[in-house]
């Protein structure tokens, strides 16, 4: 079942291009009666409808053409190749099934599933032809079969086109879209897709009529439905038969899981006061980052946190077969632990195997596949609750140029001693396969002798999720560019300002109580109150400041916390210019969720 759809992804000639062109060989024009071609030619002279209704080995086919109506296009001068299923082939059970359904199901589900438009002997039909039908069904067309089912007579010619039987019935498959409608025990899932359905006027298939009141009418107005769910955050045609996906389906249990694991990432108060570091920047006279005053306010909707949990839930469930990767997902080879899948968003997920041990079923449709799952599996870092990376500062202060540094991969080969104090978890940040440059931001303090300010750099913490984050700063050596130069070392305070449940504006110093040594000292002296840390000189420091729980959502606002990040020992002496490093360098600061953080902890230790 699976396998039909990776071979799907090969060639697929469209009626009217190269099957049209197969099929020139034996007609000189598709509207013209076919000659002869090695079948029953007895009713040439007929209609397929005249042929088909009194050939006794199709009653049961006759009968739902009645059904439908489809008798009267049958007799018309239209060309059209039939794949007729004779009576023995339609089971009673699906015989009464569909001569209890509505006209329309039976149209699309039966007759157009075995009618296409032009004549395609079975003579036309190569090892990889693929026939679209009246419904725009794909299926498999061959000189022995169609769908599959083999002949039992073929080449039957006709005034209007050609038929072939058929020793079986084409099953008709929902495609993925069409799907959502018939889902059953997942109603999370389709109640949230069918709210944001709507139809529209399908111009191009409609018949225009007369200008009125300067307004376009039409004579027969076609009307399509299409979903923005699907379109805009899914990012995925699901209704398109020539693409092949495969959708998770979550069934209720694994909604209301995933639901409430995110939900509480996305707590979001009505109002939310926070500090504008644009607006900080330009009367840094009067106003400080410690000061954490909230000088701007943004308003979130009721609505959001909902929205937004319903949206992380349906981000990774579409996974395209273009894919190479996705190719286990489709039955194709196998996955692992260390394996990546891409969604039809650009999302990659790790971990994917897990969706094959939590499938409960397979269920084919006519553009790809589903599996129904009991359980969302992928790790909330690589979904709803990312890691969050900021370099640049948003606003500094007592401070001379701010500049980016680049510095080529190469200049750092075998200086490993320069990296030898950071955590593997931050080389898959600091050194990316895109690169090939290790990247970081540098000031200079304001050479202001005597003077009491400190030089700060203040940084938008954008997209914070309400969740628990180990908070992380990596400061740079200016051994990394001048490997000659003097080994000096930083002294640092870090403070953060934040919003609580009651919108309230708060300080906090990190680390927050006793800091862990990730490589660095700290130094209360004789202020309790702030905590200064000393990195470890000449190396790449990763000054880890602890875990901090966000009590409040920023996400998709233009509200943010911030983190500023003070030097103390500048040019308030000379004594300090001797002994601690002018220049504050910054090659990231990272907000790792607690789940991820656990994860490299868990890892390194095993």
């Amino acid at each position: 079942m699976i396998m039909k759809y990776i071979n799907k992804i090969g060639v697929v000639l469209l009626a009217g291009l190269g099957l049209a062109a197969a099929s020139c060989s034996d007609y000189d024009d598709y509207n013209t009666a076919p000659g002869v071609f090695g079948g029953d030619q007895t009713g040439a002279n007929n209609t397929l409808w005249e042929n088909i209704s009194n050939d006794q080995q199709l009653t049961r086919f006759a009968d739902l053409a009645r059904k439908c109506s489809f008798s009267e296009v049958l007799n018309s001068p239209r060309f059209y190749t039939v794949w007729a299923p004779v009576n023995d082939a339609i089971s009673d059970a699906e015989y009464n099934r569909l001569m209890a359904s509505d006209s329309a199901t039976v149209l699309k589900q039966f007759m157009q599933q075995h009618i296409t438009e032009y004549n395609y002997p079975v003579s036309a039909a190569l090892d990889s032809t693929t026939i679209v039908s009246l419904n725009m069904k794909h299926h498999p067309f061959t000189q022995t079969s169609f769908d599959g089912y083999s002949y039992n007579a073929v080449n039957i010619a006709s005034n209007n086109g050609v038929m072939h039987k058929l020793n079986g019935m084409s099953e008709f498959h929902h495609n993925l879209y069409e799907n959502i409608d018939n889902l059953q025990g997942c109603d999370s899932i389709k109640k949230y897709i069918q709210k944001y359905d709507e139809y529209y006027l399908d111009v191009n298939a409609s018949v225009i009529g007369p200008l009125r009141d300067g307004k376009q009418t039409y004579l027969d107005s076609v009307m399509k439905k299409r979903n923005n769910v699907i379109r805009t955050i899914m990012k995925a045609d699901l209704e398109d038969e020539d693409s092949t996906f495969c959708m998770l389906i979550p069934n209720d249990k694994a909604w209301n899981a995933a639901y409430s694991a995110i939900n509480p990432c996305y707590n979001y108060i009505a109002k939310l006061d926070y500090m504008d570091l644009a607006k900080k920047s330009t009367v840094a006279s009067s106003i400080k980052a410690t000061d954490a005053k909230a000088d701007k306010a943004s308003e979130a909707t009721s609505e959001l946190q909902d929205s937004l949990t319903c949206r992380n839930i349906v981000n990774n469930l579409v996974f395209s077969a273009s894919y190479p990767q996705n190719g286990p997902l489709f039955g194709q080879g196998t996955l692992t632990s260390k394996d990546t899948v891409v969604t039809t968003n650009g999302r990659y997920l790790r971990h994917a195997d897990r969706v094959l041990d939590h499938t409960l079923a397979i269920n084919e449709m006519s553009n790809g596949i589903t599996r129904t799952i009991d359980s969302l599996t992928f790790d909330s870092w690589n979904s709803y609750n990312p890691v969050i990376r900021t370099m640049r500062p948003d606003a500094t202060m007592k401070v001379n140029k701010l500049t980016t540094h680049n510095i080529p991969l190469d200049s750092l080969a075998g200086r490993d001693s320069l990296f030898s104090k950071v955590p593997a978890m931050f080389h898959q940040w600091l050194f990316p396969k895109t690169s090939r440059f290790f990247s970081y931001v540098a000031v200079d303090s304001a050479n202001v002798e005597g003077t009491t300010g400190k030089p700060e750099f203040n940084f938008a913490l954008e997209g914070v999720r309400s969740a628990t984050y180990h908070i992380y700063v990596i400061t740079v050596p200016a051994q990394v560019e001048e490997p000659a130069a003097d080994v000096k070392p930083y002294y640092l305070r870090f403070y953060l300002s934040w919003t609580d449940a009651a919108n309230k504006q708060q300080l906090t110093v990190l680390p927050q109580g006793a800091a862990k040594d990730l490589e660095m000292t700290t130094d209360n002296g004789t202020d309790t109150k702030k905590l200064t840390c000393i990195g470890d000189p000449g190396r790449v420091n990763v000054f880890d400041l602890g875990e901090f729980t966000f009590p409040v959502c920023y996400y998709g606002l233009d509200a943010y916390p911030s983190l500023m990040m003070m030097h103390t020992k500048s040019y308030t002496s000379s004594a300090n210019r001797k002994k601690y490093d002018q220049q504050m360098r910054v090659a990231g600061v990272y907000l790792v969720p607690k789940e991820y953080n656990d994860y490299w902890t868990n890892a390194s230790n095993e």
